[in-house]
């Protein structure tokens, strides 16, 4: 299942408590009620919230998208919901592409032979020789550093973008700057 993934910058950032997260996101309406997810499902499930459609932006003339949980498929997770994922030990680089492509922070080399990932998350550029933490790289909305993650499940890539307003409201209730990527699942 596709999704657009929301992280801090700054990938140490930890939250100090999430239901108060939670809590700020359903009252600005992008998050709605819990979702009863079948056990298979990990992680703390939600239902899009009343605002949601204008906290997110879709692209294209008529994206079809599941905004309610199909009835006839109780299992399936294939529509749009939000998933508040656990709080990871370490940063963790994700990417949501197989064809990685980025540019070094401080000359804007561009980067595609991304076979192998340091262990370290830091990485010298080919060119500059400068060494980086791999959440300082412009990924193009492709990969990710960090400790927490929110996910809006059912988001193809491109085929929407959070508001600024929603961007704005993550950074004042977690008093950190927040961007995001796409993941297209492989098969």
């Amino acid at each position: 299942m596709p999704k657009l993934v929301f992280h801090a910058k700054n990938p140490e950032y930890i939250p100090a408590n999430i239901p108060d997260i939670v809590t700020a996101l359903q009252n600005i309406g992008f998050i709605g009620g819990k979702w009863q997810s079948p056990k298979s499902v990990p992680g703390e499930r939600y239902l899009i919230g009343d605002s949601f459609l204008s906290l997110v932006t879709f692209l294209g003339c008529a994206p079809a998208i599941e905004l309610e949980p199909i009835a006839e498929k109780p299992e399936s997770t294939e529509f749009c919901h939000i998933e508040i994922e656990a709080v990871k030990a370490s940063v963790e680089f994700i990417c949501g592409s197989k064809h990685l492509i980025s540019r070094c922070p401080h000359c804007r080399q561009r980067h595609a032979n991304w076979k192998t990932l340091p262990e370290t998350l830091l990485y010298s550029c080919d060119k500059c020789k400068v060494e980086s933490h791999l959440s300082e790289y412009d990924w193009k909305n492709t990969a990710g550093c960090g400790h927490f993650f929110i996910s809006l499940h059912g988001i193809y890539p491109q085929e929407a973008i959070p508001t600024s307003h929603l961007l704005q409201a993550l950074q004042k209730i977690t008093e950190t700057k927040w961007t995001y990527f796409y993941i297209q699942q492989f098969v």
